[in-house]
């Protein structure tokens, strides 16, 4: 057998590969630079995967077992498991699935099912070693193919790929179904303070204590995000961020993503105050817009069950625990702050309007997994009726959107509907 081919790519991080049967070369491991695993594929003498495993944000390994299972949406599926962090392919409990592809000639970006499911960071590690097999196959676009066309998996899918730049409006193309990428894998570094590490053109993400951090611009998408990657001379900093300026920074490091500092969080002060009627109804309104219809119905009824609250956050802007979710008090009192600087009231509107976006961004991601949860639970002829139910008010709902919004705004910018 030929001598496995060894490369090192421009941040460090080595590969290992060896030639398959058809002369391209099939990916066998990756390791960081300072050694960690990062990457492990068997293949058997046909260059036809017989598994995977890769590493994810928090250290644990996930891994891919190839035509393990039936879909009923597409047919024949590859499980994910969550793996013994040891050699061999150890599975301890199944995740979820997708559908199947071929390793030794990836054609196209698989459907997930249950992506709720996934170890936070999963999904996008699993995506970057597709990304990673189309560079080494030499395949220079795909496209999505699966009913999941969500944004939330467009902005996964920016952290390996990259879209067509020719492309107008690419979100709408993606749900549409009609957007090229172009595989383009970050690579990942484990360093030892801690974080982890994403790095392509500079460092594009960091997690660190379990919180991820984005670089806000991806291509002409702006991610908005509450924890930011950015770069002030020769420094990157991790920070939480709040209407738009930094509030407090948590890591400092060299452009390489080695740790200069950890910084302490400032503690939380205040009491916890309840959400009103108003920002209950207009945070629903908000979430279910900004989200696939199918979970409109879902989304409002989970908003009117959960316990929403102002509260004292530390090292960060909202608290998830069990039915509660918390709002750092921090923005409220930066609104607060903010509003009378504006010079006219057009400006205070759009101020007002920013604010209850934001909260509303943080309050999505929790809400819409409590929903799709909710959703799933359904039988089949329940989920066919909360489509229906959503498509059959579609109009209504801008209608309800706009009508929250307008009462939201006009108790802000009267000084009301804010905690003390």
């Amino acid at each position: 057998m030929t001598d496995p081919l060894r490369t090192v790519k421009p941040h460090g991080t080595v590969v290992i590969h060896r030639p398959g049967p058809s002369g391209r070369p099939l990916l066998v491991s990756e390791a960081d630079r300072h050694g960690t695993p990062l990457t492990v594929a068997e293949w058997d003498d046909a260059g036809r995967l017989r598994h995977a495993r890769v590493r994810i944000p928090g250290g644990s390994w996930v891994g891919i077992e190839p035509g393990a299972v039936e879909s009923p949406a597409w047919g024949r599926s590859d499980r994910l498991w969550l793996l013994e962090p040891v050699e061999p392919f150890q599975p301890v409990e199944p995740i979820t699935h997708f559908q199947s592809v071929d390793y030794g000639a990836v054609g196209f970006i698989p459907p997930l099912a249950e992506p709720e499911r996934l170890p936070p960071g999963a999904g996008t590690a699993v995506l970057n070693f597709l990304a990673t097999l189309l560079v080494d196959q030499g395949t220079p676009r795909v496209g999505y193919r699966g009913p999941y066309a969500t944004e939330q998996l467009f902005t996964a899918l920016l952290e390996s790929f990259r879209y067509d730049p020719a492309a107008t409006s690419p979100l709408d193309r993606f749900m549409a179904s009609d957007l090229a990428w172009t595989p383009a894998p970050h690579e990942r570094l484990f360093a030892p303070a801690g974080a982890y590490v994403q790095l392509r053109d500079g460092i594009e993400k960091v997690v660190f204590q379990g919180r991820p951090y984005y670089r806000q611009r991806w291509q002409d998408v702006v991610r908005a995000e509450p924890r930011v990657v950015r770069t002030e001379g020769p420094r990157v900093f991790c920070s939480l961020c709040a209407l738009g300026e930094a509030v407090e920074d948590h890591l400092i490091l060299d452009p390489t993503g080695e740790i200069l500092a950890v910084l302490p969080p400032a503690p939380a002060e205040g009491t916890a105050v309840p959400f009103s009627p108003g920002w209950r109804h207009a945070m629903g309104e908000l979430i279910a817009h900004g989200s696939t219809p199918l979970l409109r119905p879902s989304i409002l009824g989970v908003v009117e069950r959960l316990r929403l609250e102002w509260g004292p956050v530390t090292g960060d802007l909202v608290e998830a625990a069990g039915d509660r979710l918390a709002v750092s008090l921090r923005l409220p009192r930066l609104f607060r702050q903010r509003l009378p600087a504006q010079p006219d009231k057009g400006e205070q509107v759009r101020t007002a309007l920013g604010f209850a976006t934001e909260v509303a961004r943080l309050l999505g991601p929790a809400v819409r997994r409590k929903a799709q949860a909710a959703l799933a639970a359904l039988p089949e002829a329940g989920q066919r009726a909360a489509l229906e139910l959503a498509e059959a008010t579609f109009e209504a709902a801008t209608s309800g959107l706009q009508s929250s919004l307008d009462r939201l705004i006009r108790a802000l910018l009267a000084g009301k509907d804010l905690p003390d």
